[in-house]
């Protein structure tokens, strides 16, 4: 198993430690969330599926929106999280 880092309960997203691949199984404390996606380290993995607009947070905090629909165990960056709307 890989290792990841999920901060805050509140988190819907982990930071994975060791580079992923599909199919990969990632410990995040007590989750464990399978890989759909390979994602280097130290990227962010979803914990749960979100949904589109729905917050993502990370360390207790909110780093964005989702633009598309999430899945569990995939890489979230730039093509599916939109952090713009906080800095207006």
């Amino acid at each position: 198993m890989k290792r990841g880092l999920k901060i805050d309960p509140l988190d819907n997203v982990g930071i994975v430690l060791e580079h992923v691949e599909p199919g990969d199984e990632v410990v995040f404390g007590e989750e464990i969330v399978t890989a759909l996606q390979s994602i280097d380290l130290p990227h962010k993995m979803a914990l749960k599926d979100i949904a589109v607009g729905e917050s993502i947070f990370k360390y207790g905090y909110t780093i964005g929106y989702a633009t598309k629909p999430i899945a569990c165990g995939e890489h979230i960056h730039v093509h599916n999280l939109d952090s713009e709307k906080l800095m207006k």
